[in-house]
């Protein structure tokens, strides 16, 4: 049976149409993935879905009451005992980005509603939390519309992906894998199609063409022929005039009746060639030593530090609230800790994108760190689909994702050869983060990522750091080298409690009294 229900459904922002959605259902227990490019309506929709906006047009049919996990990560509602325990929580006021958002997911898994609409909960929980989240979500007994950047929660949680684009809206029965998968091969059918339908317009009027010019290059009648012969010369061209002209008009017609092929619209995709200009010859390009850091009683790190090798890609990981971010700051600080390499230019991507003005526009907060002329400057922003007029918007205006951007846009047009990125993945859409993480699995200089995505840590990370109990651990191998020694180390941890548990078993049986035999 359907719990919600729309139809005819239309939304605009200004004078821009968001989308036109002539029909769609939720089922029970559904697990809805909704997909787009940043600015497509993924937000909108979801409000409009559980009642906090209303559309311009159609009507949406609810059958039952839903949970709603915003963006914003304030709470709809109380979490109950269960929920907090399951997520770290213990009811006390939450400080964190973190334990907001764990909070807020907890508020709305306690309400047992049958519709569950959830935007971004990942953002801001730390790998743990999202791997929390991805079991409650399996566990849920309802549907659930989910909005996010992690493809490993996409994945391994929906079995339908709504993708909102061109104003539009498809549904894809499938994993968010197999709708990528069908999407290229659809794009890849469309490009196809609209190269087969150039090549033979063009060369069907390549051939009328050629038919006009033998029709005007045929010669009248010489002066010195006779009547008759002239006669006849002109009856003949006009006979094979005729015959091209008739030729030309059946090839024009078959050119207008032909089924126009659109070019298939280009993905958003960063292009520029970031690479280290100015390699760095030390062997470790940056270095950070005997970091110790207390709040009160409480100490984050004792004596904590890391290297970071010269061209090496570096995933650091830790729970939330571990001193990550902290970490970060003394390496950009230049603190008494840190010790940089010579030649060594750092770019840094903060996680709120701090080091944006939000009172200049976005073409003057590129430029100002980067020696680029303001023409290559505006084809990175084009590359990330900032273009036009839209490069003079102030910061303020712009949403989480295009901030992300504008970010983006400053390291690619600076000269730097160490880029420290602080959660880069949050805020924007799935195909700036695919584009992203092509740009820097090719990257050449030396790259330390703080991230919560799985997919991207297993795409890009040739080392990892695990921050945890105040210290910092390397494990010098990727994701799946980790994890393969962590069911290494599982597996004997396995074998002894099945032996303890059968060791006990056969202590209860042998002290069990036994039946009296005759």
């Amino acid at each position: 049976m359907f719990l919600l229900q729309l139809s005819q459904l239309s939304k605009a922002f200004g004078t821009r149409n968001l989308f036109e959605i002539p029909q769609l259902e939720i089922q029970d227990g559904e697990r809805i993935g909704l997909v787009g490019p940043n600015g497509a309506g993924k937000t909108t929709l979801l409000e409009l879905l559980y009642g906090i906006q209303q559309p311009d047009a159609g009507i949406i049919d609810r059958r039952c009451e839903i949970a709603y996990i915003p963006q914003s990560g304030d709470s709809d509602g109380r979490a109950d005992g269960q929920f907090l325990r399951s997520f770290s929580l213990n009811g006390s006021a939450c400080r964190s980005g973190g334990e907001r958002t764990r909070l807020a997911i907890a508020a709305a898994f306690s309400q047992h509603k049958p519709l569950l609409l959830a935007d971004e909960p990942t953002t801001n929980l730390d790998w743990q939390g999202v791997e929390l989240l991805q079991q409650q979500l399996l566990r849920y007994q309802g549907a659930a519309v989910l909005v996010s950047h992690d493809r490993t929660l996409l994945d391994g949680v929906c079995n339908t992906i709504w993708a909102l684009e061109e104003g539009g809206l498809r549904v894809f029965p499938g994993s968010y894998s197999e709708w990528l998968a069908q999407r290229d091969r659809e794009r890849a059918f469309m490009q196809f199609e609209y190269e087969q339908y150039r090549e033979e317009k063009a060369r069907l009027q390549q051939e009328v063409v050629h038919l006009r010019e033998q029709m005007r290059g045929m010669r009248k009648a010489p002066k010195r022929m006779g009547n008759s012969e002239a006669r006849l010369h002109k009856g003949t061209r006009t006979i094979s005039q005729g015959k091209l002209g008739r030729r030309a008009a059946t090839l024009c017609n078959r050119i207008d009746q032909m089924e126009p092929k659109e070019r298939p619209q280009d993905l958003p995709q960063v292009r520029m060639a970031l690479g280290a200009a100015h390699p760095v010859a030390a062997k470790v390009a940056a270095r950070l030593e005997a970091v110790t850091v207390r709040y009160g009683r409480h100490t984050v790190l004792q004596n904590a530090g890391f290297c970071l090798p010269t061209g090496s890609h570096t995933v650091m990981l830790g729970k939330n609230g571990a001193g990550k971010s902290t970490l970060l700051k003394c390496l950009l600080e230049d603190t008494e800790h840190a010790r940089l390499a010579n030649g060594v230019k750092l770019g840094y991507f903060a996680q709120h994108h701090e080091l944006l003005d939000p009172a200049r526009t976005i073409l003057e907060n590129v430029r100002e760190s980067s020696a680029l002329p303001e023409h290559e400057v505006r084809t990175i922003l084009a590359n990330l689909y900032l273009a036009g007029d839209a490069v003079f918007k102030p910061v303020s205006v712009l949403s989480g994702g295009e901030r992300a951007k504008v970010a983006f846009a400053k390291l690619l047009a600076s000269d730097c050869n160490l880029l420290v990125l602080d959660e880069p993945t949050n805020h924007i859409d799935l195909y700036t983060v695919e584009a992203l993480e092509q740009l820097l699995s090719s990257w050449k200089g030396t790259l330390l990522v703080v991230t919560h995505d799985r997919r991207l840590t297993e795409r890009l990370a040739q080392r990892l750091l695990f921050v945890e109990d105040g210290a910092v651990r390397s494990f010098e191998g990727d994701w799946q080298d980790w994890q393969s020694q962590q069911q290494r180390k599982q597996k004997p941890a396995d074998e002894m409690a099945q032996l303890i548990e059968q060791m006990r078993r056969a202590a209860d049986a042998y002290q069990s009294p036994r039946p009296f035999s005759t």
